[in-house]
């Protein structure tokens, strides 16, 4: 029993393409995933493996950024920052506008990107690092308006007690 030539071909053809795909990675982007403790999977693309080791960066940096924050952030710190994340979404910000107008027009451009990027790994790990930083944004902001929210009714409770202690009401 004998196989057609055509069957033996297909087969080698089909090996020497695993082999390609075996040896697409460069030797920068291998020791740069090994440095991040990534392992480098047989069949990954160069792309993938940038996006991998840009989205391991970027929470890198966020968890560097999150232990030098020890205190609550300002809302003038918020601003930068959110005026940071516009420009790199590429979201227009004028000076005075304010900071919840900034973080939907940033929302809003992001949900456009993600529509245009289809399944494009590269973008796409790029978008969820934006969408990351735009969640950490709203997230800080709406603790500081929590935070500034309590400081102002324990403050009108302060004065209320004045008043009443001093007979004033």
């Amino acid at each position: 029993m004998t196989e057609p030539i055509s069957a033996v071909n297909a087969g080698s053809s089909s090996v020497s393409e695993i082999v390609v795909k075996k040896s697409t990675l460069s030797d920068s982007t291998k020791a740069q995933l090994e440095a991040l403790g990534i392992a480098a999977t047989d069949g990954m693309t160069e792309s993938e493996a940038q996006a991998k080791i840009a989205a391991a960066k970027q929470e890198q940096n966020a968890q560097n950024q999150g232990g030098e924050q020890q205190g609550n952030s300002t809302e003038s710190e918020l601003l930068a920052e959110a005026k940071t994340l516009a420009a790199s979404v590429g979201v227009t910000v004028s000076s005075d506008e304010d900071l919840t107008s900034i973080l939907d027009d940033i929302g809003a451009e992001l949900e456009v990107m993600l529509e245009e990027a289809g399944n494009n790994p590269s973008v796409l790990s790029t978008l969820s690092s934006y969408l990351s930083d735009l969640t950490s944004l709203d997230e800080r902001y709406d603790t500081l308006q929590t935070t500034l929210s309590e400081m102002y009714a324990a403050m009108d409770m302060q004065a209320t007690n004045n008043k009443i202690a001093l007979g004033l009401s």
